[in-house]
C-alpha cells in the first residue's frame, strides 16, 4: 500500500466514523440525511486536513530539535484555535445554508461551538499524529534490527577471518616440525591437514554445522598433534553426545583445543598433558579443556581468546565461560541450546 493510499484510507475511515457517531442516536434517519452528514464531514476536511498535516510538520520540527518545546506547543495550540474558527466558519457559511438548508442562530465565534470544534479537531489530530509516530517507531525498530543483524554478521566474518589464519598457522608449524625431523608421518599429517582445510573452506563459512562435524575436526587436530609430540604428550579426549543432529557455530570449540596445545604443550620442554571432555545432554553442552602449563609462561597476545569470547557473546549470550589459570590452565564452557 502506497503512502497516498494509506492517507486516503485514514480520512475515509474518519469520515465514516464521524458519520456513524452522528447517526448512532437515531439509526432510522432517511437516506438523504446520511448523505448530508457525509457531505458536511467532507466540507470539514477542508480545514481538518491542513491542520493535521501542519501538526505533522510541527512534531517533526520538534523531534529533529529544530524547534523548542514551547514553540511547538504554541504552534499546535494556535493551529487548533485557527482550525476551530475555520470549521465554525464552514459550518455557518457552507454546510448550513447549502447542505442543511438551515438558518444559523449563533455567531461563528460562539464559545460553545468553538469549544466543540476544538475537541473534534484535537481528537483527529491526536489520532493521526499517534499513528504517524507509532509507524515511524516501528520502521525505526525494523531498521535497527536489520542494521544490528548486518553488523553482527560483519563482525562474525571479521572474527572468523582472524581465527582461521591463526589456526592454519599453528597447524603448518606442526607439519614443518615433522618435516625438519624427516618423520615418516609427514604424509599422514598433510592428509589430515587437507581434511581440516576442506572443512574450513566448505563448512566453516556456514552459520552452523553439526556438532559431530566439529568434534571430528577436533579429533583430526588431536591426531595431528600426537604426530608432533609423540611420547611427551598425554592426551585424553572423551565425548558423550545424546543428540548428534545438534547444530553449533563452526570452530567455537576448536579454538579452546587449539589454545591448549599452543600455550600448554608447545611452550613446554617437559612432559605435558591435555584433557578434553565434551558432553551434550538435554540441550546443554558442557566443554572442559585442561592443560599443563610450562614452567615459564611467555608473554603473548590474547587476540584468539578475545575473538572467541566475542563470538560467544554474539552467538550464545546465555553461555557461561570460566577460565582458571593457576597450576594448570582450564576452561569450562556451558552453552544452553
Amino acid at each position: 500500500m502506497t503512502r497516498l493510499q494509506r492517507h486516503l484510507l485514514f480520512w475515509i475511515g474518519y469520515v465514516l466514523f464521524k458519520t456513524y457517531l452522528n447517526m448512532s442516536d437515531n439509526p432510522d434517519l432517511p437516506l438523504g440525511t446520511y448523505v448530508m452528514i457525509i457531505e458536511g464531514q467532507l466540507v470539514f476536511l477542508l480545514v481538518k486536513v491542513p491542520v493535521v498535516y501542519f501538526c505533522f510538520y510541527v512534531i517533526d520540527r520538534y523531534l529533529h530539535m529544530k524547534w523548542k518545546l514551547w514553540t511547538s506547543i504554541a504552534a499546535l495550540v494556535g493551529a487548533i484555535i485557527i482550525g476551530s474558527v475555520g470549521i465554525s466558519f464552514c459550518n455557518h457559511s457552507i454546510i448550513m445554508p447549502f447542505i442543511s438548508h438551515a438558518v444559523s442562530t449563533t455567531s461563528v465565534f460562539a464559545f460553545s461551538s468553538l469549544l466543540y470544534h476544538s475537541f473534534t479537531l484535537t481528537f483527529v489530530a491526536g489520532v493521526a499524529v499517534s499513528i504517524r509516530l507509532f509507524r515511524r517507531q516501528h520502521q525505526s525498530t525494523l531498521r535497527e534490527v536489520v542494521l544490528q543483524k548486518e553488523k553482527t554478521e560483519a563482525e562474525l566474518k571479521y572474527l572468523k577471518g582472524q581465527l582461521n589464519p591463526h589456526f592454519l598457522f599453528n597447524t603448518l608449524n606442526n607439519i614443518y616440525s615433522l618435516a625438519m625431523k624427516g618423520s615418516g608421518e609427514t604424509a599422514e599429517a598433510v592428509m589430515r591437514l587437507s581434511k581440516m582445510m576442506r572443512f574450513i573452506l566448505y563448512e566453516a563459512g556456514n552459520a552452523t554445522i553439526a556438532l559431530t562435524d566439529e568434534l571430528q575436526l577436533i579429533k583430526d587436530y588431536i591426531e595431528l598433534e600426537k604426530l608432533r609430540y609423540l611420547n611427551r604428550l598425554d592426551i585424553k579426549y572423551t565425548k558423550n553426545i545424546d543428540d548428534p543432529t545438534q547444530q553449533i557455530a563452526p570452530l567455537i570449540l576448536m579454538h579452546f583445543v587449539e589454545n591448549a596445545f599452543k600455550h600448554g604443550v608447545s611452550e613446554s620442554k617437559s612432559r605435558s598433558f591435555v584433557t578434553i571432555e565434551i558432553t551434550l545432554k538435554n540441550k546443554l553442552l558442557n566443554v572442559s579443556v585442561v592443560n599443563s602449563k610450562p614452567g615459564v609462561v611467555p608473554n603473548g597476545t590474547q587476540i584468539g581468546m578475545n575473538n572467541i569470547k566475542r563470538q560467544l557473546n554474539i552467538l550464545y549470550p546465555n553461555h557461561v565461560l570460566r577460565i582458571n589459570d593457576q597450576q594448570e590452565y582450564s576452561i569450562d564452557l556451558k552453552i544452553p541450546f
